[in-house]
Parts: structure tokens; C-alpha cells; sequence
């Protein structure tokens, strides 16, 4: 008898073409998180990947570091002093890489409190969840063939736009620097 497989469906955490969801298990310190980044509508592999290349230097780059000191290991202030290049340049090369497409990523995190005899929530669960459901439907439903990269989009792109947008530093004229909320509809 022949069984049919059940359909495929997107995880929830990890990465995915919009972005990413991470989740940050329950610490000593009693706090639990969740994060859901959404790249802007119409970012190429090619931006994914260098922002996703960002994001892991700071392990990546260390590993390789260490593994040029170890290398060096006849002449160990070289191998150092290169190590040090080697892991600024990553960061230099990837932020600069990435600096045109970078503002535009949307970032929601929710944390919660598990102190206290029940959970004190911080952040907007309810925009992450929906957010998240609607961008994994999606993208299962594309893989199945039941929605057009069109349409895909278009629903990326309306999750996008109900995210708060990044805060944009204002210059003043004595130079000092303030934050402020972009408006957004």
C-alpha cells in the first residue's frame, strides 16, 4: 500500500528567503526571546547571503583567526597580528558589502520573564506571530506550487511594512547625536 507523504512544511526558526526567526532559550538569568527579521521585499540571494555572512563572521571570523594563529605558530606575533586583520577586514568587507540593503531589514523581538511566579511578555507577540505565520504559510505554499513568487512577494512585503522600522540617527547641529522612530503605515 502506498502512502502518500504529508506536505512539506517551512520550520519556523532558522533561515528562510525573507529572512530569519531565532529563538533564545530560557537563561539562568530566567529571560527567553524570540527574533523575526525580515529582509526588505525583493533582496537577491546574493544579499541574503552577505547579510547572512554579517551576521556569522563574528563566529566565523574568530574560528578562522584562531586557526591562522595556529598556523603561525612559528612566528606567533605575526600570526596574531594577522588573525586581528583578517577578522577587522571580514567585518569591514561584509558591513560595506551590505550597507546599501542593510538598513532596510526589519527586526521584532518579544522577551519574556520567567520570574516572578509567571511570565512578564515584552514586545509585540502578537505582530511576531502573525507575522511569522503568514511569512511560513507563504512560503510553503510557493513551494507546493499554490502561490506565485508574485504573490509571495506581496505578502512579504505587507509583513514587512507592518514591522516597525529601525530608529534613524539624527545629526543636530552640535553634533550630537538622537535617536528617532521612523513613522510607518
Amino acid at each position: 500500500m502506498h502512502r502518500e507523504r504529508p506536505p512539506h512544511r517551512v520550520a519556523r526558526t532558522g533561515w528562510h528567503p525573507w529572512g530569519r526567526c531565532a529563538v533564545q532559550p530560557v537563561t539562568r538569568a530566567l529571560w527567553s526571546g524570540r527574533t523575526l527579521e525580515v529582509h526588505p521585499p525583493g533582496t537577491t540571494t546574493g544579499e541574503h547571503l552577505l547579510l547572512r555572512a554579517l551576521q556569522a563572521w563574528a563566529v566565523g571570523g574568530a574560528v578562522g583567526a584562531v586557526g591562522l594563529v595556529v598556523a603561525a605558530h612559528e612566528a606567533p606575533v605575526v600570526g596574531v597580528v594577522l588573525a586581528v586583520v583578517v577578522y577587522v577586514a571580514g567585518f569591514v568587507v561584509l558591513a560595506r558589502a551590505t550597507r546599501r540593503f542593510r538598513p532596510g531589514v526589519r527586526t521584532l523581538t518579544v522577551t519574556v520573564f520567567h520570574g516572578n511566579g509567571r511570565p512578564e511578555v515584552h514586545g509585540d507577540v502578537r505582530l511576531l506571530e502573525t507575522s511569522l505565520d503568514l511569512l511560513c504559510l507563504a512560503e510553503t505554499a510557493v513551494r507546493r506550487g499554490q502561490l506565485s513568487r508574485v504573490e509571495y512577494e506581496a505578502i512579504w512585503g505587507q509583513v514587512w511594512a507592518a514591522m516597525p522600522a529601525r530608529p534613524q540617527r539624527v545629526e543636530h547641529r552640535s553634533g550630537a547625536r538622537t535617536t528617532r522612530r521612523t513613522a510607518h503605515s
